[in-house]
């Protein structure tokens, strides 16, 4: 299909938004690594500089009724940015995890009911045994929603992940495996085909587009009936000597596309706006539920 002015503006003001999304994942990443070094935060806390092209473009491809099962903190933050959804709440979740997470999609009974009864400490174990459950829920339904399952490499070999295939096989369920594979070596290794009897497809994960485009077909092909896929997004941190920022790739991209200089600041410009308006919010709320110190009496010296 021949590319119309019309469809060639959509398709870059969908890049402009892709981007605006990383940088406000990025900044929201910052905020949370200056309160992990003032001692703020209550836990671990890795910033995922770099990962934010894998994040964004995968949560871009859920459609509305798609459902999220993951460990990985920034795909929780990348949909509550790709949601709209307030962010101020997020970062003060960081600081006092005590506060329920709000804005999440809603599950169906089923699904509810199968997370009570096989609910697990492990993270890990959660997110897949989750995504399992709520898309059999889906697949009894229909409707042809899917639920996407995101994890690490290092779980790709667990046994619980080599069930979980099984399982997704052999009902053929409407789930997408994203697996971020963050590289600590140099050079370019193709990715096997398949996995686990999964199918898989290997993508570039600095390159925001490039995910999205094989995350929603991969959904479409799931919410097809055609039974589960695995999509590798291979990455680097922005440390890394064979990394490439995908901040940095996605800016040249659009700007090789003819977007000014001015409109590419004025996106990071909303987006720091944003991110700050959201600190602050965080700042003031836990302030205002801290318990109230009373002040010493003032002491004088004795004459």
């Amino acid at each position: 299909m021949a590319r119309t002015p019309e469809r060639s503006a959509a398709h870059l003001g969908e890049q402009l938004e892709l981007y605006r999304r990383m940088w406000v994942l990025r900044l929201l990443d910052m905020a949370l690594e200056e309160s992990r070094i003032d001692g703020l935060l209550n836990g671990p806390m890795v910033a995922a500089f770099g990962q934010e092209a894998v994040a964004v473009g995968t949560i871009a491809a859920l459609r509305p009724g798609d459902i999220m099962n993951t460990a990985i903190r920034h795909f929780e933050h990348a949909e509550r940015v790709g949601s709209a959804l307030p962010l101020g709440p997020a970062i003060a979740e960081m600081i006092a995890p005590s506060r329920a997470a709000a804005g999440r999609v809603q599950e169906g009974p089923f699904a509810t009911e199968w997370k009570q009864i096989f609910a697990t400490s492990n993270p890990l174990r959660q997110s897949i045994l989750f995504a399992l459950g709520d898309a059999y829920a889906q697949q009894v339904a229909g409707g042809g929603k899917v639920t996407l399952c995101v994890i690490g490499d290092d779980a790709v070999n667990s046994p619980e992940f080599k069930s979980a295939a099984t399982i997704a096989l052999s009902w053929r369920l409407p789930v997408v495996f994203v697996v971020e594979n963050i590289r600590d070596g140099s050079g370019v290794r193709r990715g096997p085909r398949e996995r686990h009897g999964l199918p898989v497809t290997s993508v570039d994960g600095k390159n925001v587009v490039a995910v999205y485009d094989s995350v929603a077909n991969a959904v479409r092909r799931a919410g097809a009936g055609s039974g589960p896929t695995m999509v590798e997004a291979v990455t680097y941190r922005t440390n890394h000597p064979a990394g490439v920022d995908p901040l940095v790739y996605a800016r040249r991209q659009l700007t090789r596309a003819g977007v000014s200089a001015g409109h590419l600041y004025e996106v990071e410009r909303r987006a720091r706006h944003l991110v700050a308006e959201a600190a602050a919010f965080a700042n003031t709320q836990l302030r205002d539920e801290r318990p109230a110190v009373s002040e010493p009496d003032h002491w004088s010296p004795a004459s």
